[in-house]
């Protein structure tokens, strides 16, 4: 081979099929999701209840529902929580046990990073 680059170790070296070899490397490439959990949105509402609202709001908190929404463009959980009405007379027995008329809060929790951008009244339908 006179003036090119040599192939070696090539018995045949056809320059065409050697340069489109070249464009046969795959990329691989992983994409990783790391998003809040739900216990870590549920944690994150309730402080954020307890901060807003205070304690003696905030007594007997209890998760209700979780669900998978969308806010704009990003992944969230909206997380219902009932806590004793605190319209109620409190009886710390009945705390304990659940029991009394309760108040509903929904808090919008977003995936990527946990930040509760809402807090709202839940209003339960009348049945």
């Amino acid at each position: 081979m006179s003036g090119g680059v040599r192939a070696i170790g090539h018995r045949n070296h056809n320059p065409a099929l050697h340069n489109s070899a070249r464009y046969r490397i795959k990329a691989t490439c992983v994409i990783v999701r790391i998003m809040v959990t739900i216990k870590e949105a549920t944690t994150n509402a309730i402080a954020f209840a307890n901060a807003a609202l205070g304690p003696s709001r905030t007594i007997g908190v209890r998760l209700e529902e979780v669900e998978s929404t969308r806010v704009g463009s990003e992944d969230a959980w909206l997380i219902t929580l009932s806590m004793i009405d605190s319209g109620e007379p409190v009886n710390n027995i009945a705390a304990l046990l659940g029991k009394g008329k309760r108040e509903y809060k929904s808090f919008t929790v977003l995936k990527g990073n946990g930040e509760v951008t809402s807090m709202k009244i839940r209003e339960l339908a009348d049945v």
